[in-house]
């Protein structure tokens, strides 16, 4: 009996009864891809003459009928079988004729065979770089040979070399070490690369390439890998991982420490994307107050890390008064803040967040915004919002807040011809305030030459920093400049309080410690001098990274 079910294909009665399938090759000719006498004693052979012990990822060359397919299933109930079909239509005509596969089967059919490689590296990778073992129907590659044979020649190249074994190697063994940076284009990326190289260390970069498919990304990991035998990969706020953890299954399996120092809150990044959680990745926190929420979150290895400068960048300027580049106007001022209004961020967050809980962000940024609300209250959104919405709702209250707060310490200022620095939605905020409004300047090459040239430098923390100090509280400094900055719990252990660095508590003493300090020169040049000794001896980004490779050094060799 011959019964064609599908152009090019058709079903033939075998000698025991069952089915075999017919098709039409490559080269025209028609061909049997299974026994004309008894395809399933023909399958149960092939499965018994194959080496493989059920571990890892058994790749299976074409289908047919899926007699071989089935009889591995059955014997290896706990395989992870991934079955590789040129033609869509074959895997149709086998649901419907072919025989019951297990639940440990999936297939891969109707893709270009440079696709179907890429996917094969998918799943090996999704768990962990898995050993792979290749079997390929005989009949079928002779059929189609364009098709498997690239397929089969590069898995066999992958399984020669035993690339998983050549991907794990002894760490930390050597003064110098190789690092692989990960480039997210965050600002941080180039003081980091920057303190590492003087430090001596390798450093080799790779950019963080968002929308990229996953197996991409780690063959671009396994070769630089291979090439420079990094000790550790380093990321600024896990940027470069995703969601489903597919990249730190992968470090975990060749055993690759993994260093993520977070500058901004974790608990709005990571918290719910616990697939990242891993023995292998160590997290440094710049904010002492989220260790506790993430060593929950399941990382073993959570350290604090404050922000940093680059002395370098930020230092005391010969050319005072240098003018802001195209726009014909001086830096000099009596106090002058250089931030954001925070106006779109929070736009942003807002419409993340559905509109029936605006009031209730409102209400919690305005208490919290005075210093009156936890982040976390007992109120309906928090036992209705699922984890990954809670995260967006807590991140608006959190901006909202900032806004609020920065905007109330401000107005505190406008008598002393406050410049500020920023956003266009500072002429929203200060419509028709005493307060002048410039540009945003850059961080590099414009921002040093405003602190050394603005005699009060204003501060007012992201109310996503419970205890630490943001980037100004280092910059300024830096550059012999001073600062007035609200307290901060971290500020205790950075400098001394009131003699390295001014603080106000209170919003309503900015006014009187501004006056105070316009009033006193000296003593203020005498509180910027010792401030940025304070910085020069322990407060830079060498500093900082010295200290983070100590710590993974201690963990990991």
């Amino acid at each position: 009996m011959k019964t064609c079910v599908k152009d090019k294909f058709s079903l033939v009665e075998t000698k025991k009864g069952g089915l075999s399938l017919r098709v039409t090759g490559e080269d025209g000719l028609s061909k049997t891809l299974h026994s004309l006498y008894d395809p399933e004693a023909e399958a149960s052979s092939i499965v018994d003459a194959f080496d493989f012990d059920g571990k890892g990822i058994l790749v299976i060359l074409g289908l047919g009928l899926g007699y071989h397919v089935a009889e591995f299933s059955r014997k290896y109930p706990e395989a992870e079988i991934l079955v590789i079909e040129a033609f869509h239509e074959i895997w149709e005509i086998a649901k419907e004729y072919g025989p019951v596969f297990g639940g440990n089967v999936k297939f891969i059919t109707g893709l270009s065979y440079s696709d179907a490689i890429r996917k094969i590296t998918d799943c090996q990778m999704k768990n962990g770089i898995k050993s792979l073992s290749v079997l390929a129907l005989p009949a079928v590659v002779s059929t189609f040979p364009a098709y498997y044979q690239p397929i089969f020649d590069s898995l066999k190249r992958t399984m020669s070399i035993r690339l998983w074994d050549k991907l794990k190697y002894p760490k930390f063994n050597k003064d110098l070490l190789s690092i692989i940076l990960i480039d997210s284009g965050y600002f941080l990326v180039k003081e980091v690369e920057k303190a590492l190289k003087l430090l001596g260390h390798k450093v080799v970069k790779i950019s963080d390439r968002k929308g990229a498919d996953s197996g991409d990304i780690i063959a671009k990991y396994i070769e630089t890998i291979l090439e420079i035998k990094p000790d550790f990969i380093l990321t600024i706020n896990h940027l470069g991982f995703d969601e489903e953890g597919v990249l730190a299954s992968f470090f975990r399996s060749i055993e690759m420490p993994v260093a993520s120092w977070y500058v901004d809150s974790p608990n709005l990044i990571v918290k719910a994307f616990n697939r990242n959680v891993s023995p292998y990745v160590s997290l440094f926190l710049w904010d002492r107050t989220y260790i506790e929420d993430m060593k929950v979150t399941g990382f073993e290895a959570v350290n604090y890390l404050p922000l940093a400068t680059d002395e370098n960048i930020f230092k005391p300027m010969k050319r005072q008064g240098q003018e802001v580049r195209g726009k014909g106007q001086g830096y000099e001022c009596d106090v002058g803040f250089v931030g954001n209004s925070m106006a779109e961020p929070v736009n942003g967050w807002m419409l993340k967040v559905h509109k029936e809980y605006h009031p209730y962000i409102e209400r919690l940024a305005e208490e919290l915004a005075c210093g009156n609300a936890p982040l976390n209250p007992a109120e309906p959104p928090a036992v209705e919002l699922d984890e990954k919405s809670r995260m967006d709702f807590d991140a608006a209250v959190l901006w909202r807040a900032t806004l609020l707060y920065r905007l109330s310490c401000i107005k505190q200022l406008e008598k002393f011809g406050l410049h500020i620095h920023g956003d266009s939605g500072w002429n929203n905020l200060l419509n028709n305030r005493d307060v002048k409004l410039l540009p945003p300047l850059n961080y590099y090459k414009e921002l040093p030459y405003f602190y050394n040239t603005c005699k009060i430098n204003f501060n007012a923390t992201h109310l996503q920093m419970k205890e630490a100090v943001n980037q100004r509280v280092f910059d300024v400094p830096a550059c012999g400049a001073f600062l007035l900055t609200d307290h901060q719990k971290s500020l205790e252990d950075l400098f001394e309080v009131n003699r390295e660095i001014i603080v106000y508590k209170e919003k309503g003493e900015i006014p009187e410690i501004v006056k105070y300090y316009l009033d006193n020169p000296d003593k203020r040049e005498d509180v910027a001098r010792k401030g940025m000794e304070r910085v020069l001896k322990e407060h830079t980004y060498k500093h900082r990274l010295g200290k983070l490779i100590d710590l993974m050094r201690e963990k990991y060799n």
